[in-house]
């Protein structure tokens, strides 16, 4: 863990040890990934420091080397909101290892026309314990009749 207040000095040994690639690199990956997650403390070390002064020229290779390290990190995928996986796994079949309560399923054994709200609630192993239509109802059937689903 770095504060603000060792983040220059650690840049600075990173690089000093340029020679040595992956420990500067992980030293600089440190101050990148707490810079772009305090952008607060990136303003504080400019503040503390004067222009054209000694680290001057540190800081604006560190601030750019967070720039573009912000700029080349995908953005992370989205997560089906129902299924909570990337990517979705609608008409994928439901397991033990897919499962999420709560989610909607598909009774496969029924054709599209099937207009029935079915949202899991548990899964021990063989069968699966669903709702209906948001009723109290509770049913249960083999696994291997259901499918996830968007809905």
């Amino acid at each position: 863990k770095i504060v603000t207040e060792q983040v220059l000095e650690v840049v600075k040994i990173a690089e000093a040890n340029v020679h040595l690639e992956k420990f500067s690199d992980a030293l600089n990956q440190i101050c990148n990934s707490f810079l772009s997650d305090n952008a607060e403390s990136a303003m504080e070390i400019c503040d503390h420091e004067e222009v054209g002064e000694e680290n001057s020229f540190t800081i604006h290779r560190m601030l750019a080397r967070v720039n573009r390290t912000k700029k080349s990190s995908p953005p992370p995928a989205p997560v089906c909101g129902n299924c909570k996986h990337e990517p979705c796994l609608n008409e994928e079949m439901l397991t033990i290892n897919n499962f999420v309560a709560g989610s909607f399923i598909d009774y496969i054994e029924y054709d599209d026309d099937d207009v029935f709200d079915r949202r899991a609630v548990q899964h021990d192993g063989s069968r699966v314990t669903y709702t209906f239509n948001d009723t109290d109802s509770i049913l249960k059937a083999d696994v291997d009749k259901f499918r996830c689903s968007v809905n």
